[in-house]
């Protein structure tokens, strides 16, 4: 892809994210990079990995997109998307065959303590918030259950690409930060946290069912306040959909109490 493609960014990407504040969601932007390669080159490109993505600027209702992507003999895309000149995200998508080998898996403790709802720990509303319950946590992971509805945009004719599961692993993370802030010591309000990076992520299928309960862990890997990265897999009928890294920033801003 030689020349800038425009991205169709419509209303229905920002549904949810947030009330309020509408942004465009990191893996929206990931999906509408996906279509337009599927559409530049009239079938679908085997997209398995993504080597690494920033998330640089937010991006608003009713500001244009485009992209910019060349392939590289190693099988690797880069890409940007830009506003108005501006790159807001970047990154690398691998399309040769993944590696093989498989990640340690997240440790569980099969505690789960009581906490308030999850609506109440997220800034995230339907149809973009995907978390529905928390099954397992502990002081330095999280495992929940989660469903992408069929009304998302992400959605089309009954399934989502399986980069849509990222959210969940962010709002997962969220979730984590918002619980160890609502039960310290001197409880304080969630902050709103954004997606701002991924990183050596594997992606084991292409698309999942869309409203289908699959299972989200993040476990924190590093935190430099008020950034932090997290080691994310999520799993659907015990099969691995995708894991890697993710990186979320915690803004100032709270959610009301």
């Amino acid at each position: 892809m030689n020349e800038p493609m425009d991205l169709e960014v419509g209303n229905a990407w920002f549904e949810g994210h947030f009330p309020g504040r509408p942004i465009l969601p990191g893996v929206a932007q990931l999906a509408l990079v996906f279509d337009a390669l599927t559409k530049t080159q009239g079938r679908p490109v085997p997209v398995n990995g993504i080597a690494f993505a920033r998330m640089r600027q937010p991006v608003l209702p009713g500001e244009p997109l485009q992209l910019v992507a060349s392939m590289r003999a190693d099988g690797t895309i880069r890409f940007a998307v830009t506003r108005a000149g501006s790159i807001v995200t970047n990154g690398e998508l691998r399309t040769a065959n993944p590696d093989p080998g498989t990640t340690p898996a997240i440790a569980r403790s099969r505690h789960v303590a009581d906490h308030p709802a999850v609506e109440t720990l997220l800034p995230h509303q339907p149809p973009m918030r995907f978390v529905t319950a928390i099954l397992d946590q502990s002081p330095e992971h999280l495992t929940t259950e989660a469903r992408i509805p069929p009304t998302c945009a992400l959605a089309t004719d009954g399934v989502v690409p399986a980069v849509a599961a990222i959210e969940a692993a962010a709002q997962t993370a969220a979730l984590w930060e918002a619980l160890r802030r609502v039960t310290a010591p001197e409880p304080a309000h969630p902050r709103v946290g954004y997606l701002v990076g991924l990183r050596e992520v594997r992606l084991h299928a292409a698309r999942i069912p869309a409203g289908t309960a699959f299972v989200v862990s993040v476990r924190l890997e590093a935190a430099t306040p008020p950034l932090a990265h997290y080691a994310m897999q999520v799993e659907l009928e015990g099969k691995s959909i995708l894991d890697g890294t993710l990186a979320t920033y915690l803004a100032e801003e709270t959610l009301p109490g």
